[in-house]
């Protein structure tokens, strides 16, 4: 097998940390545009007094919550995956000699932590997938309040 180079390694790195960007930046831009689907909706919802002709809409709001809910999830699994990647490169590349020895990151994780003690537990992919189900129990709540008023 032929030995792989450190530019090569380097370049797959790099390949694999964009990856994780765009993961990062499709989330963002999903989730920004469901946020403002839903605002305009409520409007309407509003505008036309929570008539039963708008339950469609509401049922829209519901379901486009739970898409985003699935999405923002595979999108977290593959910026996993990427991120998993470009640390294998990175073990690589410290073992080749190309980086040195990680105990600086290591000291700067822990002074995070100790900096963080709960925030660094709270996991940010489960902000958003709760984001985009509250956006799913708002529809729900738009829903229930037409039959309500009809």
């Amino acid at each position: 097998m032929a030995e792989v180079s450190e530019e090569a390694i380097r370049a797959y790195w790099k390949e694999h940390r964009e990856q994780l960007r765009q993961c990062e930046t499709q989330r963002s831009t999903l989730t920004n545009l469901l946020i403002v689907v839903t605002a305009a909706l409520s409007a309407l919802i509003v505008q036309q007094k929570f008539m039963l002709n708008v339950m469609p809409l509401c049922l829209f709001v519901v379901l486009a919550g739970l898409y985003g809910a699935v999405a923002v999830s595979k999108y977290y699994e593959r910026a996993s995956y990427h991120l998993s990647q470009a640390r294998a490169l990175t073990r690589d590349l410290v073992d080749r000699g190309v980086l040195g020895s990680d105990e600086r990151l290591a000291h700067a994780r822990t002074e995070h932590y100790l900096a963080f003690p709960r925030l660094h537990r709270i996991r940010l992919h489960r902000l958003w997938v709760v984001l985009h189900l509250a956006i799913a129990a708002y529809g729900i709540s738009l829903l229930l309040v037409c039959v309500i008023v009809a």
